[in-house]
């Protein structure tokens, strides 16, 4: 087993490693040029069998519309086995049991391709996507307030990806809205030992940055 102050020194590299695709993510897509005129960002919510979440993203669509590349940084809350919420009769309120604070934040790479361009209508595009990237995991006490959970949290490096099919619904000023419905693949870290990989549902709402 190692050390607690190598411990200590590998998170800190792994975080380094996380902040250097953050910048990844935000900086080298605009080294893109050429054939990729399209350049859109965008945000959206995920719901899936482990949790739910948000994220940014940007994508770069070839001028042929066939495919398109993407980064995407992802916010995901990973729920309770068995979290429900309860009426508490000393408070008057409701609050959740079971819940869980593990928060998932991937940095995916990836890319889509668009089969039916010039098939059916141009507003209307289906496509398959594949998404790999680094991935940070923030695991907080279980009980306690919102601040003894997430004063000191652990956090943990590993990678995983996600895989699906979807539907680019085009709008006016070069926005679309983006179904899409796959499988995220999360290899649990040593620190977690349980897999929250799974079905999930990708909603997007993008726009144009041209």
């Amino acid at each position: 087993m190692f050390s607690k102050p190598v411990i200590n020194y590998l998170i800190d590299i792994n975080i380094k490693i996380l902040k250097y695709f953050i910048i990844l993510f935000f900086f080298v897509p605009i080294k893109v040029y050429g054939t990729f005129d399209l350049i859109q960002n965008g945000f959206g919510l995920d719901i899936g069998k482990s949790g739910s979440g948000f994220f940014l993203l940007r994508q770069y669509t070839h001028n042929s519309e066939r495919f398109s590349f993407l980064t995407e940084l992802r916010f995901y809350d990973i729920k309770g086995e068995n979290e429900m919420f309860a009426y508490d009769y000393f408070t008057g309120q409701y609050r959740s049991i079971g819940s869980k604070s593990l928060v998932y934040v991937p940095v995916f790479f990836g890319a889509s391709y668009y089969p039916f361009v010039g098939l059916i209508a141009n507003n209307f595009s289906p496509f398959i996507t594949c998404r790999l990237g680094p991935v940070l995991t923030i695991d907080g006490k279980e009980e306690g307030s919102f601040l003894d959970r997430w004063s000191n949290p652990d956090t943990d490096f590993s990678y995983g990806g996600f895989l699906g099919v979807g539907i680019e619904f085009k709008w006016i000023n070069l926005s679309s809205i983006i179904l899409n419905i796959g499988y995220d693949y999360f290899p649990p870290p040593k620190s977690i030992g349980r897999d929250y990989s799974g079905f999930l549902i990708h909603i997007a709402f993008n726009r144009s940055v041209k």
